[in-house]
């Protein structure tokens, strides 16, 4: 149960960190850092709200103990963190905290299988012999895409959107569009694909069930779409010409104008809406996109390996000090304190075995004959507590 608290504490301190550190740093640099770094930064934002990287130090550290262990010999270590809250008001929050998640869970499931029942029941394959399926193929050699991907067509006046994480499929509208427009649209869906983003969005789903209590995993996954559609756009249109990148804008007004899609669906696949982002904003990113100097690129790697080190060390921080159930120990491997003399003979500690806290039948082997005899009194005379 301490277990449970720790982790999650752990993982909601650091996120929420990283991520607040994140604005901060969009904020005071404005248009200087490109739509990649903030969406990288954001995601590195997710990943500490999902992994535990407080265990990588508490490896390490186990790693360096070997020599500590064989000075202090076999000392029963017995800790207790100062904090304590009772088991009854863990008990209470944990209970809470799995009724969000499992009716989180629940409600997601649902509105999937609503999403993808609705997309199969009014979608249709593209014939391979086709012009677009040809202009996809086409596209995918260029940008060097190695899985196949399909493409259908859907009844239904929704906007291109790529889904399917294990079979990947752009969905195209039925209403006719112009070819130089469609290129647009499969380069743009195909770099969703390349850079990963239906993962990051299953991971921000995950994310959101977790930390459900957490406003600013709602914040998070609002920053995350956004960002992840600035920076899809950003490669779009970053070898193109001002008057291409007007076209490209032009491209997302008519498909923007033209659909009636789910207001849900950009949680399971990547689309042109704009509904977590402003659409002037958009656009105008979009005209400016250039290139990074090298001091901002020096200066973005810094920022963002600083936002990891500060995670890291949030992290820590909040695994050190999260409070502890009233009544548990936390203990270390029973062992008995000795130290090695120089002459390489082992004495008995000054502590002996009166701090000896408790015992198991099984580390007899640990001791010599003797000091198991003293054991065994320090047994029957209440002194040491036998382990099954």
């Amino acid at each position: 149960m301490n277990e449970w608290l720790r982790i999650l504490v752990t993982l909601s301190v650091a996120g929420s960190i990283v991520l607040s550190l994140s604005f901060l740093i969009t904020y005071v640099t404005k248009e200087l850092l490109t739509a990649k770094w903030n969406y990288l930064s954001r995601k590195l934002s997710l990943f500490f709200f999902l992994v535990p990287i407080f265990v990588f130090p508490e490896l390490l550290i186990i790693f360096r103990k070997t020599n500590n262990d064989i000075a202090l010999g076999n000392q029963t270590v017995a800790l207790k963190n100062t904090l304590t809250v009772s088991l009854t008001a863990v008990q209470v929050l944990f209970a809470i905290w799995i009724v969000g998640v499992i009716g989180k869970s629940v409600w997601s499931f649902y509105s999937y299988q609503r999403f993808n029942k609705q997309i199969k029941v009014s979608s249709f394959l593209v014939p391979k012999e086709s012009e677009v399926h040809q202009l996809l193929t086409k596209n995918m050699d260029r940008m060097n895409c190695s899985s196949d991907i399909e493409i259908m067509y859907n009844k239904c006046n929704i906007s291109p959107i790529l889904i399917g994480i294990l079979k990947p499929t752009i969905v195209l509208p039925m209403y006719k569009i112009p070819n130089d427009e469609l290129e647009m649209v499969i380069k743009r869906e195909l770099i969703h694909f390349k850079k990963k983003d239906l993962w990051i969005r299953r991971f921000m789903l995950i994310a959101t069930i977790i930390h459900w209590y957490n406003p600013l995993i709602y914040l998070l996954k609002k920053e995350v779409l956004m960002w992840s559609e600035l920076s899809c756009d950003e490669d779009v249109v970053m070898k193109m010409s001002h008057v291409e990148r007007k076209k490209y804008g032009e491209t997302i007004l008519n498909m923007i104008e033209r659909s009636n899609e789910q207001s849900n669906s950009y949680i399971y696949g990547t689309t042109f809406s704009t509904e977590q982002m402003n659409l002037k904003r958009r656009l105008m990113k979009m005209l400016k996109v250039k290139k990074m100097s090298k001091p901002v690129i020096a200066l973005s790697t810094v920022a963002l390996l600083a936002l990891a080190s500060i995670g890291v060390g949030g992290a820590t921080l909040a695994q050190k000090n999260t409070p502890s159930i009233s009544g548990e120990i936390i203990q270390e491997e029973n062992k008995v304190a000795t130290l090695v003399s120089s002459n390489g003979e082992k004495e008995e500690s000054k502590r002996g075995f009166s701090e000896l806290i408790s015992v198991k039948m099984s580390d007899e082997s640990k001791f010599t004959k003797d000091e198991w005899q003293k054991v065994l009194k320090q047994i029957e005379k209440g002194e040491v507590h036998l382990e099954e």
